[in-house]
């Protein structure tokens, strides 16, 4: 857990520095995609730090399952034989990147790179370039448990990384990059195709698309068992890998982990008037990212507990982001860094009870050092 707390300040200080030094020009150069432009000194720090955290681990979650899947892997060769790659339903763009790192080097951890980089790569830039206060931004993201997330799901967080990429293309309307961004994404990580109703999200929360949304949403909670039945019933009809355990797997979500969700939504509910009277596109979005995150977590107060918590991953991306604007816009500058501090203050202390006490990270996290990776690699 140590480690884990040092990596949760160590960033917040480097984007602290970097948010100082490096300030994010107030009418970027929207000629170029924002994960393209280049970096400074500090974010390139935090974004090493979250990597090497992230590849070089030995133990955590569902280490040792992907550890098993890379070390059965098929060669490349035989990989695409087999005609893996056509299956749309599968993951295969997991797949063959399975096959290549088995290919390239006899270290797992190779394995484990692309989506460690590619995922705190993306989220840094995205916290940079749209957060009004990227700090406490970096902070939530550690604090609701999105990095850790990351970490436990190695395809997800390849898929999020591409639809992270998509975001600025809906922005801008392009929605053809968007939807074959998409689409790539779903190659990595079935999921990803919460996503495709994106552009729909776009309007001033809590109109008629969020009404109707939550309406959906409680419809399916009370009705859980015929409703999701029938849906997994469709998905495996078409050979998407959903399998009963993850749907009906008898465990919920914590009450207080919705409550820390539910508090961006709420904001927005209760201050809806003060905060989208002139509302951008882009921040219209990111609340009403951070409403969906909410609502999709609330349906594994049922049961479900690990699915639904990660479908909200894909939507809680945008926490560090409208949490930080809502804070900005409803209270004057002097205010507005006091209650950010104490904002972070409490979500710091959830952080310690979600990963200190709840899930006992420091009990199951193992790593080697950097070291040990390059003589590993070499020998």
């Amino acid at each position: 857990m140590i480690k884990l707390v040092l990596l949760y300040w160590g960033c917040v200080g480097l984007m602290y520095l970097s948010a100082q030094y490096h300030p994010t020009p107030a009418l970027p150069d929207n000629t170029h995609h924002f994960l393209t432009r280049k970096g400074d000194l500090f974010l390139t720090l935090a974004i090493t730090w979250m990597t090497c955290f992230s590849f070089l681990r030995t133990n955590y979650n569902d280490t040792a399952n992907y550890i098993h899947m890379w070390t059965t892997a098929p060669s490349i060769g035989d990989f695409l034989k087999s005609g893996a790659l056509l299956d749309w339903t599968d993951n295969p763009l997991s797949e063959l990147w399975k096959s290549i790192a088995h290919d390239i080097s006899d270290s797992y951890h190779v394995y484990f790179l692309l989506p460690a980089f590619l995922s705190s790569y993306a989220m840094v830039k995205l916290l940079k370039r749209y957060s009004v206060d990227p700090v406490l931004g970096i902070l939530l993201f550690f604090s609701v448990g999105t990095y850790v997330m990351f970490v436990a799901a190695m395809k997800q967080s390849i898929a999020i990384a591409i639809l992270i990429y998509a975001l600025p293309y809906a922005i801008d309307r392009k929605y053809g990059r968007f939807y074959l961004l998409v689409f790539v994404a779903m190659l990595f990580h079935t999921h990803a195709f919460i996503f495709l109703p994106l552009p729909f999200f776009f309007g001033k929360p809590w109109g008629k698309v969020t009404w109707s949304l939550l309406t959906l949403v409680l419809l399916s909670m009370v009705t859980y068992d015929q409703t999701y039945g029938a849906f997994m019933n469709f998905a495996q009809s078409i050979g998407a890998n959903v399998v009963d355990f993850e749907v009906f797997d008898g465990h919920s979500i914590h009450p207080l982990r919705v409550v820390i969700y539910a508090i961006p939504a709420l904001l927005t509910l209760i201050y809806r008037d003060r905060l989208f009277r002139d509302s951008t596109r882009e921040e219209n979005l990111f609340a009403n990212m951070s409403i969906v995150a909410a609502f999709i977590l609330s349906v594994g107060l049922v049961q479900g507990a690990n699915l639904f918590a990660r479908m909200a991953t894909y939507y809680e991306i945008a926490f560090g982001i409208t949490l930080p604007w809502i804070i900005r816009k409803l209270f004057n500058r002097r205010s507005a860094g006091l209650v950010a501090t104490i904002a972070g203050i409490l979500y710091f202390a959830y952080f310690l009870y979600e990963f200190g006490v709840s899930k006992g990270f420091d009990g199951e996290y193992r790593s080697i050092t950097i070291w040990q990776f390059v003589v590993e690699l070499f020998s």
